[in-house]
């Protein structure tokens, strides 16, 4: 492990060619968010050459960015010679709109009253985690009035952020054959199922007839635990409100529904669709995706009251977290163990408070973290530092 503070394009050019099995990381957005100078602008295509570089051929990245200025990041990618892959969607259910109440500035304006309704809880930010508010300010009123612009606003709800995979181009003949030489250019598809249910993939003990060669398959046994990793992603609240709408629901059988309404003739090509998707499962829709579930504790694990006498958190001691877009460790345990090799390099030049270190650690990969923020270093080495205590808090 190499924990590295300093401008990270230059601590790039000190790591060698090849050397990086994968990169997870969480950049500025551009969005000036809360006014910090870090967030803004997206990485540029020269910081993107040089983690090009050190990635080994076939390496992935994943990489956050906000919807607004997703693009800008992406071409960067793709214009130091990265194929852009995927794009996974994390939906979340904390986010609170960022929208301005258009009425209510024409109240302000004309000196109109308006009418208090009720009142709501303070949330979080749009951004995952922060929430920034005096201590006594737990409810804000909910007012109304009756200029024709009431109930306009600027914004959405957020609730999402995109992770953008790409893959930097394999150097021999085949996936296979890199994999082979380097260990990087796939994914981990069997690592990151989704649930433990037994799903039953093509016949699961069933014989059927192959339509490309005429020949019988004998598929007996032939089952995965787990759904195939989809490109979105839930956390807790968002997988709730999913499956409150969705109702408990049990996975049907194609090959009825193809026989309805027409004879009993059935092609190989729809036999083997129906063995293949015939799961017969039943629970609420989150069960088709990865729930990212958060730990109250998992933010200021390593700070805080308690250390020995000598250690390098001692300093800081007395500090919180507060880095405004913590990411959920589940989260990042996920990605990482989806893009790295047994036994990889994960590189994080955008360390932040050290979540995907933490991450990266407990899925016992090696880890390089950069960061520029003295602040922001000293939470994340403290933090990384108690790596192994959050196998205790995470679910």
């Amino acid at each position: 492990m190499k924990l590295l503070k300093g401008d990270n394009l230059e601590l790039l050019k000190t790591l060698e060619d090849n050397s990086i099995d994968s990169i997870v990381t969480d950049p500025p957005y551009g969005l000036k968010f809360m006014n910090k100078k870090w967030d803004y602008s997206v990485p540029s295509k020269e910081f993107w050459e040089e983690v090009y570089r050190v990635l080994k051929p076939g390496g992935h990245v994943l990489s956050f960015g906000g919807t607004r200025t997703y693009h800008r990041m992406v071409v960067n990618l793709e214009d130091a010679g990265f194929e852009i892959r995927d794009c996974i969607s994390w939906l979340y259910g904390s986010g609170f709109p960022k929208s301005m109440n258009i009425g209510k500035q024409v109240d302000r304006i004309q000196g109109n009253e308006r009418e208090v309704v009720g009142e709501r809880e303070l949330q979080g930010t749009a951004i995952h985690e922060g929430n920034h508010r005096p201590e006594d300010m737990n409810t804000i009123p909910i007012t109304k009035g009756t200029s024709p612009q009431e109930g306009q606003g600027t914004g959405l709800k957020p609730a999402q952020e995109l992770i953008c995979m790409a893959r930097k181009p394999i150097s021999e003949k085949t996936i296979t054959d890199n994999v082979l030489k380097w260990g990087t250019g796939g994914i981990n598809v069997d690592g990151c199922r989704i649930g433990s249910d037994i799903i039953k993939i093509r016949g699961g003990g069933r014989e059927f007839k192959d339509g490309f060669n005429g020949g019988w398959k004998n598929n007996c046994g032939n089952v995965n635990v787990g759904r195939f990793p989809a490109n979105i992603i839930l956390d807790e609240e968002a997988a709730k409100v999913l499956d409150s709408q969705s109702g408990i629901s049990k996975s049907s059988n194609i090959l009825n529904s193809i026989r309805k309404g027409k004879s009993n003739f059935v092609s190989n090509h729809e036999r083997e669709v129906s063995y293949r998707t015939n799961f017969g499962d039943k629970g609420g829709a989150s069960r088709f995706f990865y729930v990212a579930k958060v730990s109250s504790k998992e933010r200021n694990l390593g700070l805080g009251e308690g250390f020995e006498d000598g250690s390098f958190a001692r300093e800081i001691k007395k500090v919180k977290n507060n880095h405004p877009t913590v990411k959920p460790i589940n989260l990042l345990i996920y990605l990482v163990r989806l893009v790295t090799p047994k036994g990889g390099i994960v590189l994080d030049p955008y360390m932040g408070s050290g979540s995907t270190g933490i991450a990266t650690l407990l899925e016992g990969f090696d880890f390089i973290g950069m960061e520029l923020d003295e602040d922001y270093f000293k939470i994340a080495s403290a933090r990384i530092d108690k790596w192994e205590e959050y196998k205790t808090i995470l679910k």
